[in-house]
C-alpha cells in the first residue's frame, strides 16, 4: 500500500522528463568551447609576441605551434623536443582550464533546469570529459612537427581529468549519493582529505609570497637585465603569474621536508640549498642563497601536522559523525593515505624536464613528495583523534567529595 508522500514523489518524478541521448549532444558543443575558450587568447598572445619581437626568425604556424602545445603542458601532457623534452606544467593555465570546463558545463546545466530535464550525473561528465579529451588529442596531433610532439596518451588523459574536474565542480549540487558499500570510514577521509590538501597549497603558495618580498631586489635585477620591453615585460610577467601555482606546489614540497630540484644534482630543502647555474628566469632570483639553512628551519616541517589536525577538526564538527576510536583512527589515516595521493598528482604535474641537460630535473619528486605530506597529515589528525577522545574522557569524569556536615547529619557529596 503505497503513502500519500510516495504517491506525490512519483508524480513529481514523473513529470521530470528523463534524458535523452539528444540532451547529452550539447556537452560536445560545450566541451569545444570549453577548449577555445582558453586556446584562443594563448595562441594570440604567442602570435602578438612573435610580432612585437623583431629578431624572431620563426614562422606564424611554428609560433601557433607554440601556444597549442603550451596549452597542452597545462594538461599534463609533455612534449619532446629535440635533445630532450619538457614536461612541467603552467597550473595557472589548469586552473584557468578547469574554469573554463566548469562554466562550458554551467550552461548546460542552466538548460537542463529550464527544460525540467533531470541532470545525469556521470553521464553528463563522462560525455564532456571524453569529448574535451579527444579535442585534446587532435589538438596534439595538429601541431607535431619536427622541433616538438606532444604525448598522445597524455594528452588524452590530462584532457580527460581536467575536464572531469571542471565538470565536477559545476554538476556538484547534482551529485548522486555514494553507494552503501563504501565503508564509513572511507566516507569520513574524503573532506578532510581534500581540506588538507588545499590548506598544504595555501601553505606552499604562502611560503612561494613571503620568497618573493623578501628577495625581490634579485627577482627585478633579473627583470632589468633582460631589458624585455614594455610588451615584452608583460607577457614575461604573465608567463611567471601563470606559473605561479606550480612554484606554489615546490614550496609545498619544501614544506615536507622533501625539497625540490632547479636542475640536475641541485636541491632546495629545509636542511639546505644547492645550486648551479639557473635558466635567466626573474621569478627564480627568490630562491635561498645556497648554503646550509638554520636549523629552526625544519620548524616548517611541523606545518604539514598541523594542516592534518585542522582539517580533521573541521571535518568532526561539519562532517558525519564518526563512532568508535578505531573507526575515527582509521579514517584519520585514509585522510594522510589521500592527502598524499593528490599530493603526489599536483607533485606530477609541477615537476618535470625543461629541455636536456641539466635542465631535465625540475620540481619536486611527486612520489617522494606524496608520501611525506601523507604521513605528516596522517600523524596530525591521529594527533587531533586521540587529544579528541582524551578531552572527551576528561569533560565526562565525575569527582565525588564527601563533606562532613557540621550539624552531624549525614555527609554531603558534592559533584
Amino acid at each position: 500500500m503505497s503513502t500519500p508522500t510516495d504517491t506525490s514523489a512519483a508524480r513529481r518524478s514523473a513529470k521530470v522528463p528523463r534524458t535523452t541521448p539528444a540532451d547529452l549532444l550539447p556537452l560536445l558543443t560545450a566541451s569545444v568551447r570549453a577548449v577555445l575558450t582558453l586556446l584562443v587568447p594563448m595562441v594570440a598572445l604567442c602570435v602578438l609576441g612573435w610580432i612585437a619581437s623583431v629578431r624572431s626568425t620563426s614562422s606564424l604556424a611554428a609560433v601557433a605551434r607554440v601556444g597549442v602545445d603550451l596549452w597542452l603542458l597545462a594538461h599534463g601532457s609533455s612534449v619532446a623536443i629535440v635533445g630532450g623534452s619538457v614536461g612541467i606544467a603552467p597550473l595557472g593555465l589548469t586552473v584557468l582550464a578547469v574554469l573554463s570546463s566548469r562554466r562550458a558545463v554551467r550552461m548546460w546545466l542552466r538548460d537542463q533546469l529550464e527544460a525540467e530535464r533531470d541532470v545525469p550525473f556521470w553521464r553528463g561528465l563522462g560525455v564532456f570529459a571524453g569529448g574535451y579529451a579527444v579535442f585534446a588529442v587532435l589538438l596534439a596531433l595538429v601541431s607535431r612537427s619536427g622541433v616538438g610532439a606532444a604525448s598522445l596518451s597524455m594528452s588524452l588523459l590530462g584532457g580527460f581529468l581536467v575536464a572531469a574536474l571542471g565538470a565536477l565542480v559545476a554538476l556538484w549540487a547534482h551529485r548522486p549519493a555514494l553507494p552503501a558499500a563504501v565503508p564509513a570510514v572511507v566516507v569520513a577521509a574524503l573532506r578532510p582529505a581534500v581540506a588538507a590538501c588545499a590548506g598544504l597549497v595555501g601553505t606552499g603558495a604562502l611560503l612561494v609570497a613571503v620568497a618573493l618580498v623578501h628577495g625581490r631586489s634579485e627577482v627585478l635585477a633579473l627583470h632589468a637585465a633582460l631589458d624585455p620591453g614594455v610588451f615584452g615585460g608583460l607577457l614575461l610577467t604573465l608567463a611567471q603569474a601563470l606559473l605561479l601555482p606550480t612554484f606554489a606546489v615546490w614550496g609545498l614540497s619544501w614544506a615536507t621536508g622533501v625539497g625540490f630540484a632547479v636542475g640536475t644534482g641541485t636541491s632546495v630543502a629545509p636542511g639546505g640549498t644547492t645550486l648551479d647555474t639557473l635558466p635567466t628566469v626573474p621569478v627564480l632570483g627568490a630562491l635561498p642563497t645556497p648554503g646550509v639553512t638554520p636549523a629552526w628551519a625544519w620548524a616548517v616541517v611541523a606545518v604539514p601536522v598541523l594542516v592534518g589536525a585542522a582539517a580533521w577538526v573541521l571535518q568532526s564538527r561539519r562532517g558525519r559523525p564518526v563512532h568508535g576510536l578505531l573507526t575515527r583512527c582509521g579514517a584519520a589515516l585514509l585522510t594522510g593515505a589521500g592527502t598524499g595521493v593528490l599530493v603526489a598528482g599536483l607533485g606530477f604535474f609541477a615537476g618535470g624536464a625543461l629541455g636536456h641537460g641539466r635542465m631535465a630535473d625540475l620540481g619536486p619528486d611527486a612520489l617522494l613528495t606524496g608520501a611525506a605530506a601523507g604521513g605528516e597529515v596522517a600523524a596530525g589528525a591521529l594527533i587531533a583523534v586521540l587529544l579528541s577522545r582524551a578531552w572527551t574522557a576528561w569533560r565526562g569524569t565525575k569527582v565525588v567529595v564527601t563533606m562532613p556536615d557540621a550539624g552531624g547529619g549525614a555527609p554531603r557529596k558534592l559533584l
